[in-house]
């Protein structure tokens, strides 16, 4: 059994279109509004920060297997033999849901904003030993619709930023 979970499809669209529309508005930050250095510093330094958060995201992805769980990111990736699983439990936060996976060694922490959250519990709780799954994966898995939202609002707030930028000249 291989099992590869990546993030939501709803979710990659906005945030490649936020990334793409931000290029103009940081552009027109660094070259027109005549920035003291310390400013562009930070402009510049939250431009990268979040051309790399995007980039993690769309970079990340959990595989699993019979013998391990495996999550991806700009960091690399994080094998956890499924063996030195000591203990699986989920966690809820408001609307926002974590997978807890603690061995031997690494803590990790996997939210719900991967396609079919629902089947990759059932794929870890098969993987892991019956022993090892806590009470919070028995709970109701919570449709999180705001992560969509809040991406697509970033990509309308851009766009009017855009339109403002390009007007004023």
């Amino acid at each position: 059994m291989t099992s590869v979970y990546k993030i939501k499809k709803d979710l990659k669209i906005p945030m490649i279109i936020a990334t793409l529309m931000s290029i103009p508005v940081f552009g027109d930050l660094m070259i027109n509004r005549g920035l003291q250095p310390s400013m562009m510093v930070l402009a510049l330094l939250l431009m990268v920060l979040f051309y790399m958060l995007t980039i993690n995201n769309l970079l990340r992805k959990v595989t699993i297997t019979d013998h391990e769980i495996a999550v991806r990111s700009l960091g690399g990736v994080r094998r956890i033999p499924v063996g030195e699983v000591t203990f699986i439990d989920g966690v809820t936060m408001g609307s926002k849901q974590f997978v807890t996976i603690t061995s031997n060694k690494k803590h990790t922490f996997i939210p719900n904003s991967f396609e079919n959250f629902s089947g990759m519990l059932s794929d870890i709780e098969s993987a892991a030993k019956e022993e090892a799954i806590g009470e919070g994966l028995k709970e109701n898995v919570v449709p999180r619709k705001s992560d969509v939202a809040g991406a697509w609002i970033t990509v309308i707030v851009l766009v009017i930023v855009t339109f403002v930028i390009l007007y004023q000249k």
